[in-house]
């Protein structure tokens, strides 16, 4: 299974991800979580990250997501 990012084009902490992804030269699928429409409110995104915020990692059964101060696991 492939790795996947959710997060937002142009969002400061997406790219962060992106970055940290382009730099190891993982190759990953980047799922684009549109915030105007509140898809990061959908109970699918919810199961990914509770908090509603992006970014949102999965590769396989891991996921990872974080908030300003903490990274969950």
């Amino acid at each position: 299974m492939a790795i996947k990012l959710y997060g937002a084009a142009g969002s400061t902490t997406t790219l962060r991800v992106q970055a940290c992804l382009a730099e190891k030269d993982l190759h990953y699928e980047f799922v684009s979580i549109n915030m105007s429409d509140k898809e990061h409110k959908t109970p699918e995104f919810l199961s990914r990250n509770p908090f509603g915020q992006v970014p949102a990692f999965e590769d396989g059964d891991l996921k990872l997501f974080g908030t300003l101060k903490t990274l969950v696991i």
